[in-house]
C-alpha cells in the first residue's frame, strides 16, 4: 500500500539550492526572460520557523525567492546558519536540485505513513509567517531525490503562474520535466511505484549513435540509457540509468551520485533557444534524437548560470 495523504501525485515544487540567491534570481529572470513584477516574490528571509534538524532544534535560516511557472513552482534557496538540510546539501553537492515537493493536508500525517517505509524527518519546520509547515524525508537514499511535504495551514494553494511572452526568454514556459540519474533504474522505478503509489512505466532503452545521432561535447557519442517516465502533473519524473560511455548523465553520477540532474522546457524551435542562451555563455552539452525520432532533446551546460542543467525538448510536427 502506498504512503497516504498525497492524493493528486502532482509535483509542486522544484527547489535549488544557490550560493547568492539574489545574483540567481537576477539571472534566472534575466535568462528566462521573465518580468521580475510580479512573476517573482520578492526575496525574503526564512526566518523564525521553529525548526528542527533530526529531531534537535536549529536556528538555521536561509533566504529564498519563488517563481510559479505554469502550475509548478521554482524556488530558489541560499542556505545561512547551519545546521540545516540546505547546507549540508551546498557543502556536499555545490548548487543543484534539492529537492522536489508536494501538497499536502496534514504534513505529520504524511511522514508518520513515509515512516513506515523506512523514511526519517530530516528537517521541519513552520513557514516563515507561520501559515504552515514543510518537512523533508531522507526519500534521496533510494529514491535520489529528497521529498518535500507542504503543508498550507488554510488549504493548498494554486499554483498558475501568468504564460511567459512567446518573443522573449527561451520562448516557452512550459516546464515539463524533472531528470534524476540513478545507479539502477529497475529497483528505483519499482520503489517509485511502491512508495507513491504511481503506475510502474515501461524501461526505455535509448539506441547508439546510428539512431539517436548523439553527440556529447560537439563529438559523435555511442552514450546509450535507460529511462523511465512517471506522470506527476504539470511536470514528469524522469529516471535516467546512463551506461559507461562518456555522457552528461555519467558524468553527473559519477561526480555526485545519484540525483537531480536536469529541468526540462518544452521548446518549439530548439535552434533559435540554443541561440539565445548563447548569449549567456551556455553552450550545447549533449544533443540527441528521441528513441522514435519524433523529436530532439538538448542539454545545456547552465550549471554555472542558474544552478542546474536545462534540457530543451522539440517533439517534431508531423
Amino acid at each position: 500500500m502506498p504512503v497516504i495523504g498525497i492524493d493528486k501525485k502532482v509535483l509542486t515544487q522544484v527547489c535549488i539550492i544557490v550560493r547568492d540567491v539574489e545574483a540567481s534570481t537576477a539571472r534566472y529572470a534575466e535568462i528566462l526572460g521573465i518580468d521580475m513584477s510580479p512573476n517573482f516574490q520578492t526575496t525574503r528571509l526564512h526566518d523564525h520557523t521553529h525548526a528542527t534538524y533530526y529531531g534537535q532544534p536549529t536556528d538555521a535560516r536561509a533566504k529564498l525567492s519563488a517563481l510559479d511557472i505554469g502550475h509548478l513552482q521554482f524556488e530558489l534557496l541560499q542556505p545561512l546558519e547551519p545546521p540545516s538540510s540546505w547546507g549540508d546539501f551546498l557543502d556536499q553537492h555545490g548548487e543543484g536540485i534539492h529537492h522536489v515537493a508536494f501538497f499536502v493536508p496534514k504534513a505529520d500525517v504524511v511522514a508518520a505513513s513515509f515512516k513506515e517505509y523506512g523514511y526519517t524527518v530530516t528537517q521541519q519546520g513552520l513557514f516563515t509567517g507561520q501559515t504552515g509547515t514543510y518537512t523533508y524525508l531522507d526519500t534521496d537514499k533510494d529514491l535520489a531525490v529528497v521529498v518535500e511535504l507542504l503543508e498550507h495551514f488554510g488549504g493548498s494553494p494554486e499554483l498558475n503562474g501568468p504564460p511567459f511572452p512567446a518573443d522573449k526568454g527561451l520562448g516557452t514556459d512550459i516546464v515539463c520535466q524533472v531528470g534524476i540519474v540513478v545507479n539502477d533504474i529497475e529497483r528505483t522505478a519499482q520503489r517509485y511505484s511502491e512508495v507513491l503509489g504511481l503506475p510502474l512505466p515501461p524501461i526505455i532503452q535509448t539506441l547508439g549513435y546510428s539512431v539517436s545521432k548523439t553527440t556529447y561535447k560537439g563529438q559523435p557519442s555511442e552514450a546509450t540509457a535507460k529511462l523511465a517516465f512517471f506522470s506527476t502533473g504539470q511536470v514528469q519524473i524522469e529516471l535516467i540509468e546512463p551506461d559507461d560511455h562518456p555522457s552528461t548523465w555519467r558524468d553527473f553520477l559519477d561526480r555526485n551520485g545519484e540525483g537531480a540532474h536536469h529541468i526540462a522546457f518544452q521548446v518549439a524551435d530548439t535552434q533559435r533557444a540554443i541561440d539565445y542562451l548563447a548569449q549567456f555563455g551556455i553552450s550545447v552539452t549533449q544533443q540527441g534524437l528521441y528513441t522514435d525520432a519524433s523529436g530532439v532533446y538538448t542539454y545545456m551546460d547552465s550549471q554555472q548560470q542558474l544552478g542546474t542543467t536545462i534540457e530543451l525538448l522539440e517533439n517534431f510536427k508531423r
